[in-house]
């Protein structure tokens, strides 16, 4: 069950972990997104047609076939398939020509003898710019004509959101119709404008399912600083895209294939890695396949890791601990045990045992190689913990981090768990907690396949060699 004393609130910086799983959008809204997922499937598509023709005008073989895979590979890759609120023919030219240049220069090679290779590229440039200047007509002009626009809450009330405002009103081939305002900024708000102010930043997720809002729109110039991020974490939670207006300030440079604009202001859509069903799905399946063989293969390591902790303490092998996990949802977190704790108040209460009088040879070593946590690896099985995930910990000290850190909260978006960012960083047992949460939110916004593969690797080393860096 959930600990005792968690809210989720964008004071406290947290949202809820999962977004909404049930569909419950008006058809029209489903009509959209379905247009929406169509229509990078039919680019890639076309792209690749358009390049296995051109390709097979001077030759066969399977020059063709690898030609059309390459293009919808690179241009997948720089992001030219991806969903936009103002798709725009003039920004996608330049990479797209680039890209389809260097395929058909990769032709050429291959074919020393074909002098047409220049041809070919200007053909299938051709085609491809041709179907995504339509592409990009059908969806305006759906946009426009639809009986029904996506609905938006724009957070901010100052005045780059009244601008935005006035640009969401005037372009319906944005496809966008506000709602309301979010105020995020200190001071009175003027609550008799033309778009109404429905309340604070605390209130999205209740003003998102109200509303039924399918497009978050944050205009970070008019967010007070200590709220933006907390606001963007919150939206993990949310069943809506989010789209972020950038401040003049801002000089991270993103790239060009997830850059928007909103009548010129820059913006990028906010993509969290695992809100993707089958990023999540990835995950687990990971989970299962590594902690399964792990199991299997660690069996004669379990059993004398039983029997030396069983040798040295008598009865009781197993350490059973609540910590919080995803949501703020108790688990049982099981450890090899180390010492028997006095009573369960200082299980749950005392921070660190590391210097215990009462910790035998046994326990250190166990502790010291961390093999007391191969039990968790159950725990993974079960589905209360990852692999990869910010470490768990007990509910009388995630409510007092939560009071005391910002942000620390946040760190129960996803699954806890047996190693992670933090961890492989050096940050567990007696270290600093605002550092350790600043990592584990930072593993959850920029959250890759690769990333948790990475994360398993270091951690090996650093079992096998004593390697922390």
């Amino acid at each position: 069950m959930r600990a005792q004393g968690l809210s989720f609130s964008v004071d406290s910086g947290a949202a809820p972990p999962e977004p909404v799983a049930a569909d419950t959008r008006p058809v029209t809204a489903r009509g959209a997104r379905l247009l929406a997922g169509l229509c990078p499937v039919c680019l890639a598509v076309l792209d690749g047609w358009a390049m296995a023709v051109a390709v097979s005008l001077t030759g066969g073989g399977a020059l063709p076939g690898l030609a059309a895979a390459a293009i919808v590979v690179f241009n997948g890759a720089g992001g030219l398939y991806r969903a936009r609120r103002a798709p725009s023919l003039l920004n996608d030219a330049p990479p797209l020509l680039l890209r389809t240049l260097l395929v058909c220069g990769l032709v050429a090679l291959l074919r020393s003898d074909d002098p047409a290779w220049l041809w070919t590229a200007v053909l299938c440039g051709t085609v491809q710019l041709g179907a995504r200047g339509f592409v990009n007509a059908v969806v305006r002009s759906y946009r426009c004509r639809r009986a029904r626009a996506r609905p938006a809450l724009v957070v901010g009330t100052g005045g780059t959101a009244a601008h935005v405002l006035d640009v969401l009103r005037e372009r319906g081939d944005l496809g966008l119709a506000v709602a309301g305002q979010v105020s995020a900024a200190e001071g009175p708000v003027d609550r008799l404008g033309a778009t109404p102010v429905l309340g604070e930043t605390s209130d999205i997720p209740s003003l998102v399912e109200e509303h039924r809002i399918e497009t978050l729109v944050v205009v970070a110039e008019d967010v007070r600083p200590d709220r933006l991020d907390a606001v963007l974490r919150m939206s993990f939670g949310l069943p809506c895209e989010t789209l972020l207006v950038q401040p003049p300030s801002d000089v991270v440079p993103v790239v060009p294939g997830r850059r928007e604009y909103l009548a010129g202001l820059p913006c990028v859509r906010v993509a969290w890695g695992l809100r993707a069903p089958a990023a999540r799905c990835a995950k687990r399946m990971l989970d299962v396949v590594v902690a399964s063989l792990a199991l299997v293969l660690a069996l004669p390591l379990f059993a004398a890791c039983a029997l030396a902790v069983r040798i040295e303490g008598g009865p009781g092998v197993l350490f059973r601990q609540r910590r919080i996990g995803l949501g703020g949802e108790e688990f049982v977190l099981l450890k090899f045990r180390t010492l028997k704790p006095a009573d369960q108040r200082e299980a749950d209460t005392r921070w660190t045992v590391k210097d215990d009088e009462r910790v035998g040879p046994v326990g250190r070593f166990l502790r010291g190689t961390s093999l007391d946590e191969l039990p968790q690896l159950w725990n993974v099985l079960r589905g209360e913990m990852s692999l990869v995930g910010p470490r768990p910990e007990r509910p009388h000290f995630v409510e007092q981090f939560s009071r005391t850190c910002p942000g620390y909260i946040l760190r129960h978006r996803v699954r806890a768990g047996m190693t992670g960012w933090a961890q492989i960083h050096g940050f567990r047992g007696d270290t600093s907690i605002e550092l350790r949460a600043r990592l584990d939110n930072h593993y959850i916004d920029h959250w890759s396949f690769s990333g948790d593969l990475r994360i398993l690797l270091l951690t090996a080393r650093a079992l096998l060699f004593r390697d922390p860096a």
